[in-house]
């Protein structure tokens, strides 16, 4: 009798301290999905945040936008951009230095502005898909490249909303011309080398962009044969 209520002893034993075993595991995995709950609160808190602030930096760089190309609202942007293009001519032809500068330093007056307005929308994507769960994994160098692509599904997000016109007819005509756009930067960049006092500017690293334009059949300004030559 000894023997069999010792067993049954035993038995229970194991039973209560399984079960406190499970009720402690149930407990740790609730505090867990607290854990993650609460984590994944804040997380969309600072994000709304962050959000806040890169909405501010979209607002007063499309003002700047505005005012530096003299336009009254969004709806003249299409054609004033397209402007522009009258200063590609000179200086993707034109061999001499200071012509070059000539017309890229009119060509930034209107290009700096656009390019500064496309870097800040594409802070608000970025922050829009992180707080939607989505992927980011489109990598380009060019700002409105980046908006053309991914601004299409969130234009109608927060922030953005208001300015969509403006996003969207700029980002597309900038990606239209982009290999141009890059051409005059290298431009650019290869004429204040050649203005530059010597060992100023280090053309080893401008040469080596020359380089990687020809090998992706992209246009290189005339002026880049004197630096390579």
């Amino acid at each position: 009798m000894g023997s069999l209520l010792g067993a049954s002893t035993g038995i229970i034993a194991v039973f209560w301290f399984y079960r406190g075993l499970r009720l402690q595991s149930l407990q740790i995995e609730e505090q867990r999905l607290q854990f993650s709950q609460q984590h994944h609160l804040q997380y969309q808190d600072s994000l709304l945040t962050f959000l806040e602030k890169a909405s501010d930096k979209i607002k007063d760089s499309h003002k700047e936008l505005i005012d530096a190309l003299g336009l009254p609202d969004s709806n003249q942007l299409s054609a004033t951009y397209f402007q522009s293009l009258s200063y590609y001519k000179e200086a993707l032809e034109s061999t001499d230095p200071n012509v070059v500068m000539s017309h890229v330093q009119e060509w930034m007056k209107i290009e700096g502005p656009c390019v500064k307005f496309m870097s800040s929308v594409k802070d608000v994507i970025t922050l829009h898909k992180r707080r939607l769960g989505l992927e980011d994994d489109t990598e380009n160098d060019d700002v409105a490249d980046y908006v053309f692509i991914n601004s299409g599904h969130l234009l109608q997000q927060p922030f953005m909303s208001s300015y969509q016109v403006a996003i969207k007819m700029l980002s597309e005509q900038m990606m239209i011309i982009s290999p141009g756009r890059k051409a005059m930067v290298l431009a650019s960049t290869t004429a204040m080398a050649l203005l530059a006092p010597e060992g100023l500017m280090k053309k080893d690293k401008i040469i080596e962009d020359i380089n990687e334009h020809k090998s992706k059949n992209k246009p290189i300004p005339k002026i880049c044969n004197k630096l390579i030559c």
